[in-house]
């Protein structure tokens, strides 16, 4: 399994994942400017409108408050309504001017008794709606100037007039927008590295098995979690890698198979002559020494082990050796019953679940027998106590047989190297069986495999093709 960094090891050695944030991170700040800019102005047209109306009310509270103390020249009310509208601090001016544009009370003052000539003053001097306007004033800040006429009845008596600021309300919704903004800014940081981190850490992962791959590292894996097309990808590569590891084991098998060639070519095949005459020359002991003779159960051994050394060179050679099929009509219903037949002196019993709609196919019949029977013998030496041997045949496109014990199984970690020659799993196997075995099979086109539970049993499964080889 690939191993996991820290994310921000990661990301200061990931040239893809800081191109990705970068990338992120710029498009989502300039998605942030386009919607604060857009709310900016949107808001201010709406905020604007509000200062109107507030401006509006405010002139004429004014106007309607100030009606009865104009008519009573009572300037002292007029002022204290003056100074109490004052207390908003958006307001910078409040006057009452008569009817020639003169102001007779103001929140300042120095405007008392100055004329105002303005557009707006002479305009409001002569019509009998409200007016308004957005100016600067001498600093520089933006006013909302609106004049509302007093009545008494049907006679106008004077002007209320005031002078809203709208700069604090544009500091304030600007304030308003970058914070908000900033704090938007912040948490697409935060979004895209950690987007960033989602689409580049898989890549690397892949890009780490790919090193693996290179080192001759198969057994490596990535998870990579989700239904999404990196997800499929590892999943994908995880497959391709059990793959290869079989094709590197086969590769490591048929490269021992080579050497084992060699070795017999120079060695086993200089062997043969000598220990096939040590047998012989056993065997002639062995017959003429009478049956009491102290010295009966040392020939007996020797036998024995001329025999078995004897048998071991020659399956050696078989191994080493191309296989050369002799292609016959081959019933694998008929062949299978021969092999149980042949070894009926086992102790352990065998069952045959045989279908009887089997085709025959073309094959050399001496290899396949010496095949199924390593395998059934194998299943036999893996019963320790107890237990059964199983033989299925399965007819379809091709044909399956299956080798079955109840044996102790084989570990997890070695299914992988059960067809390598010189491996056993019983302290006096030489390893050659299986090898012979799978070396068969090959030759037949066919497949074979291996599935096993420890302390439950062991199955061999060949397939081979119906269609002539």
């Amino acid at each position: 399994m690939i191993t996991e960094d820290s994310s921000l090891k990661r990301f200061l050695t990931s040239k893809l994942q800081r191109r990705f944030f970068l990338y992120f991170s710029g498009l989502v700040l300039m998605t942030v400017l386009f919607i604060s800019v857009a709310v900016y102005h949107f808001q201010t047209k709406m905020l604007l409108k509000q200062v109107q109306n507030k401006a509006f009310s405010l002139t004429s509270i004014l106007a309607y408050s100030s009606l009865n103390a104009i008519l009573l020249d009572d300037y002292i009310t007029i002022q204290m309504l003056i100074d109490s509208m004052s207390e908003d601090p958006n307001i910078r001016s409040i006057a009452i001017l008569d009817t020639s544009g003169r102001v007779i009370a103001a929140n300042q003052l120095d405007l008392r008794g100055y004329r105002y000539e303005d557009p707006l003053t002479k305009k409001a001097l002569h019509t009998d709606i409200f007016l308004h306007q957005k100016e600067k004033n001498a600093s520089g800040e933006e006013i909302w100037d609106t004049a509302v006429p007093i009545y008494n009845l049907d006679k106008r008596i004077g002007t209320a007039r005031i002078k809203y600021s709208i700069e604090d309300t544009y500091k304030g919704l600007l304030r308003t927008i970058l914070l908000i903004g900033l704090f938007a800014f912040v948490i697409s940081l935060v979004l895209s590295f950690r987007f960033s981190a989602s689409i580049s850490k898989p890549i690397a992962d892949v890009v780490k098995l790919a090193e693996e791959y290179g080192k001759g590292n198969f057994s490596a894996s990535i998870d990579i979690p989700g239904d999404d097309e990196l997800g499929h990808l590892a999943r994908e590569l995880n497959k391709l890698s059990r793959k290869l590891q079989v094709l590197v084991e086969e590769k490591i098998a048929n490269e021992n198979l080579i050497v084992l060639g060699e070795f017999s070519s120079y060695i086993i095949h200089d062997l043969k002559n000598p220990i096939s005459g040590l047998h012989l020359l056993a065997d002639g002991l062995h017959r003429k020494l009478p049956d009491d003779s102290p010295l009966k159960k040392y020939s007996t051994e020797i036998v024995l082990a001329a025999q078995k050394l004897e048998d071991f060179t020659r399956r050696t050679l078989d191994i080493a050796r191309s296989a050369k099929l002799y292609v016959t009509a081959v019933n694998i219903n008929e062949l299978i019953k021969q092999v149980v037949a042949d070894i009926k002196e086992l102790s352990t019993p065998i069952f045959m679940n045989l279908d009887p709609e089997l085709p025959e196919i073309q094959a050399d019949h001496r290899m396949l027998y010496m095949a199924i029977k390593n395998l059934v013998i194998n299943a036999h030496e893996a019963i320790e106590n107890k237990g059964k041997i199983t033989i299925q045949t399965i007819g379809n496109d091709h044909i399956t047989i299956k080798v079955s014990d109840t044996g102790s199984g084989i570990p997890q970690d070695r299914l992988a190297t059960v067809f390598r020659p010189f491996f056993s799993m019983k302290d006096s196997g030489h390893g050659l069986g299986l090898a012979m075995v799978k070396k068969v099979v090959i030759a037949h086109q066919g497949k074979i495999n291996v599935e096993s539970t420890e302390g439950e049993g062991t199955t061999f499964i060949i397939h081979l093709p119906i269609t002539p080889i």
